[in-house]
């Protein structure tokens, strides 16, 4: 049998309700599924939980009444096999945090189509308060963001040609100050067009216009824009990642905190053969950007979300065929939940968080349902899950709450708190 493994960081941060108040739609829940953070996980383990506070539910670990809660404590999950032979156990310190008025602080998230359906967003800017998003996209909830379906990370150090999928806003020609660069006309066309702007690489973005001296991309070639006439400057321009740019281009005030959010796109085809060189570079990405942001302000609070496990083979299936399965891509995403872990955990010296999405995303009521006749000729009908890799709006919300909590730690550290002691 191989290794059991618990992916979960070494602190997690839970936003509670507010005290000596009945308002039922304020009130916490807080969810460790066992299924997401266990690997390889089985219907037959006996998982124990050792904790002052909380409910073991054998799907997961719950926490939903905070009376009398002290504000810091641990709690350890052990997993048993056949005859009580304990495979994994890891131990984490719980830190309870109270939603409080704070300040006003200006969150970015970066991400793919998770982020651009914004839902997570707006729950954690719901809970934690007094949070602006800033961004060029919103698309549906009003909340602001750097959200692109159907791209890696990657593909934000890549894209600065638009092939259909959209452009990376943090993209600029070398030698270029960031104030200065229009952007990939051809983008902010169809951007501006409104036969156009509403298809899904270009819905929700704010329109860019022109100004007399700004540099532009077009059809391979860097041109510059003067009273009308455009002249070309380079036929073969060098592009590059930076984050200070995008800051001064785009936005009219630098971000507090910023999330980032992939996984999803970099596993779903990725083959058990081929994990550990997609896994390097997806590594390699998340630290690049975190790089570029950190060279611009190590004020920037940077965290990094482990991304949420699929809604199963059905759902898989019904939209991949047999491309993959939902198995390989839950391994793929906990494996890249691991090395989130060991490159970024316990990094808060350094103003860079883990958000544990994985953990706390219900895997069955977490993503869309539907019902489904058992075949052909058969009137019965059962549940399944509609998404392959999508949350429902309720799963989206988890993650929120999860973003909220650890946008409430960032305060406190930043309030010169005493950070809970690692267990």
């Amino acid at each position: 049998m191989s290794e059991v493994s618990i992916v979960l960081p070494h602190r997690i941060s839970i936003l509670r309700d507010a005290k000596n108040q009945g308002i039922c739609w304020d009130k916490e829940e807080y969810s460790i599924y066992y299924r997401n953070i266990i690997y390889p996980y089985s219907e037959e383990y006996d998982i124990q939980v050792e904790c002052r506070y909380g409910k073991n539910l054998g799907h997961c670990w719950r926490l939903d009444n905070f009376e009398n809660i002290e504000r810091k404590f641990s709690i350890t999950i052990k997993v048993y096999t056949d005859y009580g032979v304990l495979a994994a156990s890891k131990k984490c310190m719980i830190e309870i945090l109270e939603k409080k008025e704070h300040k006003n602080i200006k969150l970015l998230c970066i991400g793919d189509s998770m982020t651009m359906r914004e839902t997570y967003i707006e729950q954690a800017a719901d809970k934690a308060r007094n949070v602006d998003t800033v961004g060029l996209r919103s698309v549906r909830c009003g909340v602001r963001h750097e959200g692109r379906g159907g791209w890696t990370c990657e593909a934000y150090f890549e894209r600065y040609n638009d092939n259909g999928w959209g452009v990376s806003p943090f993209l600029f020609p070398k030698g270029c100050e960031g104030k200065d660069y229009f952007g990939n006309r051809s983008f902010w066309d169809k951007v501006s067009d409104m036969e156009c702007n509403t298809d899904y690489s270009y819905t929700g973005m704010i329109p860019q216009y022109i100004k007399d001296g700004m540099v532009c991309f077009d059809r391979g070639r860097l041109y510059r824009y003067s009273k009308g006439a455009y002249t070309e400057e380079s036929a073969t321009p060098e592009f590059v990642f930076s984050f200070k740019k995008y800051v001064e281009r785009y936005l009219d005030c630098v971000p507090d905190v910023v999330s980032i959010l992939f996984g999803a796109n970099e596993f779903q085809l990725c083959g058990y053969e081929g994990l550990e060189s997609t896994l390097e570079r997806y590594i390699f990405m998340l630290k690049s950007m975190v790089d570029s942001i950190r060279e611009y302000s190590s004020d920037i609070a940077v965290i990094i979300c482990m991304p949420v496990c699929s809604g199963g083979q059905y759902a898989w299936g019904s939209r991949m065929g047999c491309s993959g399965s939902a198995k390989q891509y839950d391994f793929c995403i906990k494996m890249a939940g691991m090395s989130i872990l060991r490159n970024f955990d316990c990094r808060r010296d350094e103003n860079i968080f883990i958000c544990p999405m994985l953990a706390v995303c219900d895997p069955i009521s977490g993503f869309p349902g539907d019902m489904a006749k058992a075949n052909i000729y058969s009137e019965n009908m059962y549940s399944v899950n509609a998404d392959w890799v999508h949350p429902a709006d309720a799963g989206y919300k988890q993650m929120g709450d999860a973003l909220a909590a650890v946008i409430a730690d960032i305060r406190m550290t930043q309030q010169g708190n005493e950070p809970a002691e690692d267990p």
